[in-house]
């Protein structure tokens, strides 16, 4: 697979299930109390995480793949089921702010938890991440993704820094729109990539 097609493909489905649209509003409800410098740590500190979280995942779940000697028609159909199930789960789901303490959060174990996990090292981004790695045959490829993956978390740094600002500003609609548009990219790329390795295990 060539470079453009990797990221034209994972590009959109990380942007939706890591990205911006989920984390902007988290982040600005649950560091709502926290003056401009520890909100600025919390962003550096949960992108430190949020990196090290996927760089982990995708090196240990690759190696757990590779060794069971899965075939690339599966993993392609794997990755379809979890875009399409995710899709539909997070289209007919209601959208929902974690709560926050009444003597507010502790910036560290916020960082950590909802920001790093699960709202951008989310269980079916992660997923699908290292469903794609482990897909892809050549170091280029599979950097590629690495990539992509970085570009997500580096983007969701600069989301979380004018997050306060675009809700006060623009508000939430935006944002429902876009997750409601990538949500139904997301279901359509899915059933493709069912498709795909169905037609894969039929030739093989």
């Amino acid at each position: 697979m060539d470079t453009a097609t990797i990221v034209g493909k994972l590009l959109p489905l990380l942007f939706n299930m890591m990205g911006p649209i989920g984390l902007i509003p988290v982040f600005a409800a649950v560091t709502a109390r926290m003056d401009g410098p520890t909100r600025k740590a919390v962003a550096l500190r949960t992108v430190l995480f949020a990196a090290t979280g996927v760089l982990l995942a995708v090196l240990i779940g690759e190696a757990i793949l590779q060794s069971w000697g899965i075939s690339n028609s599966s993993l392609v159909v794997a990755a379809g089921v979890i875009l399409a199930l995710t899709a539909v789960r997070s289209v007919l789901m209601t959208a929902t702010t974690p709560a926050v303490p009444e003597d507010g959060p502790d910036p560290k174990a916020t960082a950590v938890r909802p920001l790093a996990f699960p709202t951008i090292v989310s269980p079916q981004g992660i997923g699908v991440v290292i469903i794609f790695t482990a897909s892809l045959t050549t170091g280029a490829e599979k950097a590629t993704v690495l990539a992509v993956a970085a570009a997500i978390v580096a983007l969701d740094y600069g989301a979380m820094r004018i997050a306060h600002w675009f809700m006060a500003t623009i508000g939430m609609v935006p944002l429902m729109v876009l997750g409601a548009v990538f949500g139904v990219l997301q279901v359509a790329l899915g059933v493709e990539m069912i498709l795909d390795g169905l037609s894969l295990a039929g030739a093989g």
